[in-house]
């Protein structure tokens, strides 16, 4: 699937390679949207507004994508820093800390995607926390919809052996957001050295918020993702999420499955690019999957 940048909100920094003397690193908890700065209602307000028995297609379709992109926004961004980090290899060597930046906008599929990423890592220590904040430009015109993310991770390990493998794994929490198309956007406050109690970017504009915690593991070897699994993924609606790898020879497949207490709303299938489809249960529609991002029909 094509995909090419597009009218960029800013310069991609990169890597910053900087030594951090102070501050602090890894700190519990992340900071989420907020109803009154951020015009997003709490995640308790937010869940009792949702249907907890997802009685309609639209219902079912719209609690499935927002589920797949909390999955997603947290998996390309990890890819992203890995993928940075493999370059960069011996330069490395002697920085006790690594903090990277970059904030974009792509198109995928002929839809936009923006977003804001911040890593903050010490190799030396296996230690990273990451944050990010992003949604569909162009939203779902089909469900008169745009999803966006607020999310990351406070205390994550990485660890890598000497055949070009790493493995990340993290509790990777935050919030999923829904709008009206249009209503969406994505505010840089600035960067510190606790990447996890003031992230770099923020999401505003939103309508609801539904809050998710997803315990997971990326495995990846040579830059290539070869292994990721969500075990018990939860979300204030009720929602929750299993995903495995399935490996097949040179064609990886990730697979994961959305429910709600025991009903399956929607499953969904991607290659190690995070290309792919999620097909609504109830009604068998499918929408495509492009760079871990739910882009549309």
């Amino acid at each position: 699937m094509a995909r090419s940048a597009t009218l960029a909100v800013a310069a991609l920094i990169g890597l910053l390679l900087a030594g951090c003397t102070g501050g602090s690193f890894g700190q519990a908890g992340l900071s989420l949207p907020a109803a009154t700065s951020d015009g997003v209602q709490t995640v308790s307000d937010a869940a009792d507004a949702l249907d907890g028995h997802r009685t309609s297609g639209s219902a079912n379709a719209k609690a499935a994508i927002a589920v797949t992109d909390a999955l997603g926004s947290f998996v390309r961004e990890i890819s992203a820093d890995q993928e940075a980090l493999a370059r960069a290899g011996a330069r490395l060597t002697g920085f006790p800390t690594i903090h990277s930046v970059r904030e974009y906008t792509v198109e995928v599929n002929g839809r936009r995607v923006a977003a804001g990423s911040e890593l903050l890592a010490r190799p030396a220590l296996g230690q990273y926390c990451q944050s990010s904040a992003g949604y569909t430009v162009s939203g779902i015109p089909s469900l008169d919809e745009t999803f966006g993310w607020q999310s990351g991770t406070a205390g994550g390990t990485r660890t890598t052996d000497t055949r070009g493998g790493a493995t990340w794994s993290a509790n990777a929490s935050g919030a999923i957001v829904q709008g009206e198309i249009g209503t969406l956007s994505v505010v840089r406050r600035g960067t510190s050295a606790a990447c996890s109690t003031s992230p770099a970017f923020v999401l505003k504009g939103g309508t609801a918020a539904n809050a998710f915690s997803l315990p997971l593991s990326m495995a990846f070897h040579r830059g290539e993702l070869i292994n990721l699994s969500v075990v018990n993924g939860k979300f204030a609606s009720g929602d929750s999420l299993e995903v495995t790898t399935q490996p097949n020879g040179r064609h990886t497949a990730i697979r994961g499955a959305v429910a709600n207490g025991g009903s399956q709303l929607a499953t969904f299938r991607t290659n190690v690019s995070g290309d792919g489809t999620l097909t609504i249960t109830s009604t068998g529609a499918q929408y495509v999957i492009a760079n871990w991002i739910v882009v549309g029909t």
